[in-house]
């Protein structure tokens, strides 16, 4: 008499009937009553009656979703899961398998493009700072960042600052509320329009930079503030840099679209971000020296950034070169750790998988405590 099959080698091979099967057997191993259904590539879980006491939905959704990808079944591409108590739905969680890459380059959800975007301008930052034309070109862009670095301090402490990219920046020596209350406006405004399209990151940003602008204007001394203007200028080359190669992940709302531009900005922010980062580093490794004086006025000028930092604040070069080098540090963990995060986000089935394993660590860990 012939050996019956296999139910979940007949689910590897796409039986609907045996892959409903072997998931309500898998749930009955588990003690959770449920109907199971399979229909146009979707799994559908009905929970009914209770679960084991001290088990979240996050955490069951989290051991469903891995039980069901290490059953392999193909075809398999979204689970639905509703947990019920009589006819009463008490929860539903709604889960993406099997995600394929898709290429749409200007979409902000494409794994591809996200996969792909930073190193590529890794690239163009190398080619750009290795190519004389390049660099002759992209200077500008470059001084233009560097300028906006002490603008963006002037600006939150409430003077008027016009950054120019031929190295000069003009900056009002009085505060003016203008400033203040037009920024504040903005930022208002920015706070509105994320909030009515559901932009996450921008409603806490548009709070800090609220805070930050108080602070900074009304709150914190006139030397600080003269010290931090002075830092800004190569500071901006870090902080502007990096803040516009975050951006690039990272919806606008729609008065401020930026689709196809936001390529353009990881370009240049890329290749100003690579050329201070390897500055400093060399400085600090004595193959190149510090940049005192001014563009303008060259090296004898004793307006310049460095001369202010040492001869006005106090710094040494050794502290120059150690902030620098360790904001240029800080600046390239933090993209890379963006890339790592993004690159996981938008591919929802290894993202999800990396979050359930996580909820079942703590789940687990958390249960080994109370029962101490």
């Amino acid at each position: 008499m012939p050996a019956s099959p296999d139910p979940l080698a007949l689910a590897r091979a796409g039986d609907s009937q045996a892959i409903v099967r072997v998931v309500r057997l898998e749930l009955l191993r588990r003690g959770w009553p449920a109907q199971v259904h399979f229909a146009d590539n979707t799994l559908h879980i009905h929970l009914l009656g209770s679960l084991p006491q001290g088990l979240s939905p996050p955490v069951v959704a989290a051991q469903l979703f891995l039980m069901v990808k290490q059953l392999r079944i193909p075809r398999l591409e979204q689970l639905e899961i509703r947990a019920f108590r009589g006819s009463q739905l008490l929860w539903q969680r709604s889960l993406r398998l099997g995600s394929q890459p898709r290429w749409d380059r200007f979409s902000f959800d494409s794994w591809t493009v996200n996969l792909w975007a930073y190193p590529a301008a890794v690239v163009v930052a190398l080619l750009v700072n290795n190519i004389a034309l390049l660099q002759v070109l992209h200077l500008p862009w470059h001084i233009w960042i560097h300028e906006l670095g002490h603008a963006t301090i002037a600006w939150w402490s409430g003077h008027r600052a016009l950054p120019l990219p031929f190295g000069w920046t003009s900056i009002s020596s009085e505060k003016d509320p203008f400033v203040y209350f037009g920024i504040l406006f903005l930022l208002a405004l920015l706070f509105k329009s994320a909030r009515e399209e559901q932009i996450q990151w921008l409603q806490p940003l548009a709070i800090v930079l609220a805070l930050l602008q108080f602070y900074m204007t009304w709150l914190m001394s006139n030397r600080t503030k003269e010290m931090l203007i002075t830092f800004g200028g190569v500071g901006g080359e870090f902080y502007i840099s990096t803040f516009l190669i975050a951006c690039f992940y990272l919806r606008l709302p729609n008065r401020w679209r930026w689709e196809f531009w936001r390529f353009v900005v990881l370009g240049v922010a890329a290749s100003s971000l690579w050329r201070s980062f390897w500055q400093w580093h060399s400085i600090q490794k004595g193959l190149a020296p510090i940049p005192w004086g001014t563009l303008l006025g060259g090296q004898g000028d004793a307006a310049g950034d460095m001369n202010r930092l040492v001869y006005e604040f106090g710094w040494s070069q050794s502290q120059i070169v150690q902030t620098y080098k360790g904001l240029g540090n800080g600046c390239v963990l933090f993209l890379l750790g963006l890339y790592a995060l993004f690159g996981l986000r938008t591919n929802p089935e290894m993202w999800f998988s990396l979050q359930a394993r996580l909820m079942l660590w703590v789940g687990a860990l958390s249960g080994s405590r109370q029962r101490r």
